[in-house]
């Protein structure tokens, strides 16, 4: 014989719109408006229905209603590569932002390849984000097409590009404090060292402000070094050389100014491994300032980018364009770098 049924046992049925509505004397309507905090409901209404959803536990269904605006409350970001740790601290950041906006952030590390990063935007626009921030952009064309199509807001941050919304730092002033603290230091013989791993964009500006610098300053000639790490080789302006050759004999390269801080940690590790000293030998000045340039064995002299208002200023920007508080088109927002003197820079010793 079955047992009496216990309805305190019974699993509950979770409070509806409806019941809230009920409980407060106001409408389905009315509710829902105070839910979405649209004006047009009195103060005292309003504390009523918030006082009514506090008492049943009510959770409005966020599905429900992102199906209806045919829009979720989700931002997709396009990393270019989390093992990059300026990308790893980026999307932290933004991920907090978008949270305060109420924004859930989904990731796609594209780690710099244009067709992952194509497919990566078109799996973020199935999932009908409500917008896309680009912490990397390989500069393939075919995603602005995909992005108009969808009708969906675009920023890029720390990256840019002419049909959306940018927040960055202007790279190749950034490119020339840098260079201009190896100068102060009295080396005149500076070479410039990138890696693959930079977005060729950022690469070309950040040369330009360290060729720049140089001219302004009467020295030259400039010196391109492109490296993968650990390779012993590098191309040198177009020609492949053994990269210790560039820190020995009597016109060596006396300092570096590096794409960004990856490349500069790279040399020193590469400089510490051919017993080339640190910055006796050769001083090094990076870009980003990523949390290891601040361990003491490293040390890095670079340029900072403010990661944490970079992140802050491209939530505020895409949420007000999602919002409709911000319109007309695309703007740029640049934000101050600034040097951060560590012991991997020193003085030209004389002789």
């Amino acid at each position: 014989m079955a047992a009496p049924h216990d309805s305190s046992a019974a699993v509950r049925r979770s409070p509806t719109i409806l019941d809230v509505a009920s409980q407060a004397g106001v409408s389905k309507s009315t509710v829902s408006n105070v839910v979405r905090g649209l004006p047009g409901v009195s103060e005292a209404t309003r504390r009523r229905v918030h006082l009514a959803i506090d008492q049943l536990g009510y959770r409005p269904n966020v599905l429900a209603r992102q199906l209806v605006q045919r829009r979720t409350s989700i931002l997709g970001v396009v990393v270019g590569d989390l093992a990059n740790p300026f990308f790893a601290e980026m999307a932290k950041s933004v991920e907090r932002h978008a949270a305060s906006r109420g924004y859930t952030a989904m990731f796609c590390n594209t780690e710099g390849d244009s067709q992952s990063e194509l497919a990566g935007v078109e799996t973020l626009l199935q999932h009908r984000v409500a917008g896309i921030i680009f912490l990397a952009f390989s500069g393939d064309s075919r995603l602005m097409q995909e992005t108009l199509e969808h009708q969906v807001p675009v920023v890029f941050v720390s990256c840019s590009a002419e049909w959306g919304d940018v927040v960055s730092v202007d790279d190749t002033s950034g490119a020339a404090l840098g260079t201009n603290h190896l100068i102060e230091c009295g080396h005149r013989r500076i070479a410039y060292v990138s890696i693959p791993e930079l977005e060729d964009q950022s690469d070309v500006a950040r040369y330009e402000g360290y060729a720049e610098a140089l001219r302004q300053a009467g020295l030259g000639p400039a010196v391109r070094i492109s490296w993968s790490p650990p390779s012993d080789h590098a191309s040198v302006d177009g020609v492949d050389r053994h990269l210790l050759e560039m820190f020995k004999g009597p016109h060596r390269a006396t300092a570096v100014f590096a794409s960004n801080d990856v490349a500069a940690i790279s040399l020193q590790e590469f400089a510490d491994r051919v017993s080339i000293r640190v910055p006796q030998d050769i001083s090094i000045v990076g870009f980003d300032d990523v949390p290891m340039a601040g361990l003491a064995r490293i040390a890095l002299t670079t340029v900072a980018q403010p990661r944490d208002e970079l992140a802050r200023l491209g939530i505020s920007t895409i949420a007000d364009r999602i919002e409709r508080k911000l319109k007309g088109p695309p703007r740029t927002t640049l934000v101050d770098v600034n040097l951060v003197t560590r012991n991997s820079t020193a003085k030209l010793a004389p002789g």
